[in-house]
């Protein structure tokens, strides 16, 4: 029996609220929030992605965090609030619809959402890209649920996945689910006939973003940072021994965390759906793999795009068992999804707001340093550049990027994100250092020239410590003769441009 996607919607929403209200206050769980935001307000202000403001993510991410920020206020709180009340029930709706919103459809889209929190909140509460890129990507799948879809039904999909893909990219290894689950029966024809009609609609909203940044003449920094540089990024020179420290920090507990849903979708292996939805949600897994072990950097955020398979997998067993009275069965499956949820979640709890040491994020180093800069204005409009990877203070401060390079990396440094090895010289990545790119810093901080620098390598912050200003002696002779030395908070040292006196200079 079918249930009303209102009350549904309303169900998952308190869901929603419940099970990620307790961190929606924290200003910034990931240092990729701070990232987004500051891209999003460079967007706000009529800046030009990729060219006014460089990070390798696509362009709607930014989109979407502008858009709850125009309707609910400037800040982290508006994405997280519009996320879980809006973007996260919408989610689990879809994974309803997947089974016609019967117990089944209800089943899915519960555990999409408390599986989902039920994981470090540092990865799984943060507004990370891998969130708004499944609402798309999941409503594609409703299009694709039934064998009998048509033409239009795929074309509508690959649409819904071109816009998934404009989130993030990993939802094009979904475009092949469908055509795998119809080749898997034997299917070949209609198998093609969906591969083409899907990468069709995909094709569009790519065609449209293209056609948008060439008209504003971005479209080759676009090119660059959407593909070129996330093809660098990819190609992680990473040591066999972190890529499995790595994977026993994220991969094995992932794992451990979503073992109920693995075991319930094999208790559900005789029970409905119709063979070709089930195929298709067992091709859903298989082409979610790798996306969580690109560059084998094994981020738990990384793991997102699995909920989607796993809930939906295990949908039937938990649709069916959870009747009363319930069997011994439910009840062990129940108490180890209470048990999973509440330890992750008191665990995050505690190292977010009872330590300061465990996450860079918390760290009130970089909390003094913005408080310090917010304080010591030296002009109506200061602009900033942090010589390290932490966008959080640009975030905290509030003050405007004075470059495009947010998040100085690979192009500037060698240092891979992800990769220790490549930070402390074990792996050698200097030859992904770009010489038109430092061209393009001194330029910028030349021609509009920073109120503040803050040198965050002193501090060690993101292991900025291996990056010194010495060892940048275009950068280094800018301070140098530009600018003098303000503040050390924390480490981190302040240097504010000669002739603009702050605050500080006038207590």
């Amino acid at each position: 029996m079918a249930i009303r996607p209102a009350r549904l919607f309303g169900l998952f929403l308190l869901l929603s609220l419940l099970t990620r209200g307790a961190f929606l206050s924290i200003p910034i769980l990931d240092i990729d929030e701070a990232a987004y935001a500051v891209g999003s307000w460079e967007l706000l202000r009529g800046g030009r992605l990729y060219t006014d403001f460089a990070d390798n993510k696509p362009p709607l991410l930014y989109g979407y965090y502008a858009l709850p920020q125009v309707v609910l206020g400037r800040g982290m709180l508006a994405v997280r609030l519009f996320t879980t009340v809006v973007t996260l029930p919408l989610t689990a709706l879809a994974l309803s619809a997947f089974f016609g919103h019967d117990r089944r459809g209800a089943a899915a889209g519960i555990l999409y959402l408390v599986y989902g929190a039920a994981f470090y909140a540092h990865d799984m509460q943060s507004v990370n890209a891998e969130i708004p890129m499944l609402l798309p990507g999941a409503w594609a799948l409703v299009q694709l649920r039934k064998e009998d879809s048509g033409t239009r039904d795929a074309v509508v999909a690959g649409l819904l996945f071109g816009v998934a893909f404009l989130v993030k990219y990993q939802i094009a290894f979904w475009l092949a689910a469908a055509p795998l689950a119809l080749a898997w029966a034997g299917e070949w024809r209609r198998a093609l006939r969906c591969a083409a009609a899907l990468a069709a609609g995909f094709a569009l909203p790519l065609l449209a973003a293209w056609g948008a940044f060439q008209a504003t003449g971005g479209a080759g920094d676009l090119l660059y940072w959407t593909l070129g540089w996330n093809v660098t990024y990819v190609e992680n020179p990473i040591l066999a021994g972190e890529a499995l420290r790595r994977a026993g920090r994220g991969l094995l507990p992932f794992l451990a965390a979503t073992a109920p849903l693995w075991w319930a979708w094999l208790r559900a292996k005789d029970l409905p759906p119709a063979s070709y939805e089930r195929r298709l949600v067992a091709a859903l897994l298989v082409v979610s793999v790798p996306s969580a072990f690109l560059g084998l950097r094994f981020f738990p955020h990384y793991f997102i795009q699995l909920y989607v398979p796993l809930a939906l997998g295990a949908a039937p067993w938990v649709g069916r068992a959870f009747t009363a009275p319930l069997a011994p069965s439910a009840r062990r499956f129940a108490a180890a999804t209470v048990v999973l949820f509440a330890g992750f979640t008191a665990t995050s709890l505690y190292l977010f707001h009872l330590r300061q040491d465990t996450y860079e994020e918390t760290s009130p180093r970089l909390s003094e340093a913005a408080a310090w800069l917010r304080a010591d204005r030296c002009s109506s409009a200061p602009t900033l550049f942090v010589w390290g990877y932490a966008p959080t203070l640009y975030y905290l401060s509030g003050l405007r990027p004075a470059s495009r390079f947010v998040v100085p990396q690979a192009t500037l440094t060698g240092y891979v994100p992800g990769n220790t090895a490549s930070a402390t010289g074990q792996v050698d990545a200097t030859r992904l250092i770009r010489t038109e790119h430092w061209d393009l810093l001194m330029g910028e901080l030349e021609s509009r020239p920073a109120a503040y620098i803050v040198d965050t390598a002193p501090s060690g912050i993101h292991r900025w410590n291996h990056y010194p200003l010495r060892d940048f002696p275009r950068l280094a002779r800018l301070v140098n003769e530009s600018y003098e030395q303000a503040a050390v908070v924390g480490g981190l040292v302040v240097y504010r441009r000669r002739g603009c006196r702050g605050s500080a200079d006038l207590r």
